[in-house]
């Protein structure tokens, strides 16, 4: 019997992480481009980053340039 990933979050944008039976997690985004990462923690920023765009600080840094 193959071990299969173990879903742990699925939000409602469609982004999903799922537990690796050989350790990690695996970050899908809502197109099924994965990441993998080594911490749950991780994951949750991964998914962040997927919804949110960049985090703070770089977000808060960009601003409109006027010629």
């Amino acid at each position: 019997m193959a071990l299969q990933h173990e879903l742990i979050a699925l939000t409602p944008r469609g982004s999903s992480i799922y537990k690796l039976p050989s350790g990690g997690y695996q970050v899908c985004d809502p197109d099924q481009q994965c990441h993998h990462v080594h911490s749950l923690y991780q994951a949750e920023e991964v998914v962040r980053t997927i919804e949110l765009g960049f985090g703070y600080p770089y977000s808060s840094g960009f601003h409109e340039i006027v010629h």
